[in-house]
């Protein structure tokens, strides 16, 4: 089967080291097929903020010419997206929704795919070599694949497999998007975030990986630590007919006090407020595919717009009217 046409974007060009002031664009897309908006950041201090929000009629596909090196981690909100490079044959990396990855983009043109008729909505966010092995101890797990890809000087994805968007990331990213502030103060809150997600990421790689469970949880069994990790798939699956805490203690085969505890030591949040934060990562990501802000409260479970509405500002800082699709 012949592979399908693909609509190349105009190009972007990326110097993340070499910016010398604060830039920023923000604009809409409606051409050849594409609809969607699209806004970008370039810092001096090396990163490169950009945020996606497209549909295309044919598969479409923007070309990254890269003037330096540098780590790319790129999120996917909603959609599903791949990379592929000059240098390397086949895919670099795909992500689905609510996935991310770590990216080495070596100085050439990298290019980001994806397909017809999906709501692609996606984060980018290049960061300076130096910026993050700066940042990164030199004990975590990943600081030798990091600092080996710089010296093989070749695109490569960090991670094997690619890593869960929780709430705490998803939130961060959206105040990057949202940033009230200009000029320096931009500039120095973008940077800030950046640092923010890098800490929370590394973290959440080496507990995903066994080797640093949550500080809190340790002093309780591995069964109960297991017992709130099925709890917590279960509120996910379910956030549309949330059961009480007392059935959802005897799904997971506790009681309702051990299970506001030991959620509470394992996710640093109440079962309230894990079920909220879901809620609310779903009605944001509603919103950005262009959908009003009355439906997005009926399908919130709210009754009245107005509680909708403050609930939504509560949690993010900024009410719902401000994200377009």
């Amino acid at each position: 089967m012949p592979a399908q046409p693909v609509h190349i974007i105009p190009s972007c060009r990326f110097d993340i080291r070499h910016s010398e002031a604060f830039r920023e664009r923000r604009r809409e897309l409606s051409q050849d097929g594409h609809t969607g908006s699209l806004f970008e950041m370039l810092s001096p201090d090396g990163i490169n903020f950009g945020y996606y929000n497209l549909r295309s009629r044919n598969a479409g596909e923007i070309v990254f010419r890269n003037s330096a090196p540098f780590f790319q981690m790129s999120y996917t909100v909603s959609g599903s997206k791949s990379y592929s490079s000059q240098s390397s044959s086949g895919k670099l990396a795909s992500l689905d929704r609510h996935q991310y990855n770590y990216l080495f983009f070596p100085e050439e043109d990298i290019r980001l795919q994806w397909p017809a008729h999906e709501q692609l909505e996606t984060f980018e966010l290049g960061v300076s070599p130096d910026l993050v092995l700066q940042a990164m101890p030199r004990e975590h797990p990943l600081y030798k694949v990091f600092s080996g890809s710089i010296e093989r000087n070749a695109p490569v994805a960090i991670s094997s497999v690619n890593l869960p968007m929780q709430a705490p990331i998803s939130t961060i990213l959206y105040d990057m998007l949202h940033c009230p502030l200009e000029g320096r103060y931009k500039q120095l809150f973008l940077k800030a975030k950046t640092i923010e997600l890098l800490a929370i990421q590394l973290s959440q790689y080496e507990q995903m990986a066994g080797l640093k469970p949550p500080e809190a949880s340790r002093s309780l069994r591995k069964e109960d630590v297991e017992r709130m990790h099925l709890a917590r798939d279960i509120i996910a699956s379910n956030i549309h007919s949330p059961c009480t805490l007392i059935d959802l203690a005897h799904q997971v085969g506790t009681n309702d006090a051990y299970l506001k505890s030991h959620f509470k030591q394992v996710f640093g949040t109440t079962v309230y407020g894990y079920l909220q934060g879901i809620k609310m990562a779903h009605a944001r990501e509603l919103l950005g595919q262009g959908k009003q802000v009355s439906e997005v409260a009926y399908l919130s479970g709210y009754k009245h717009t107005a509680h909708f509405t403050r609930a939504f500002k509560k949690f993010f800082g900024y009410a719902p009217g401000r994200i377009k699709g």
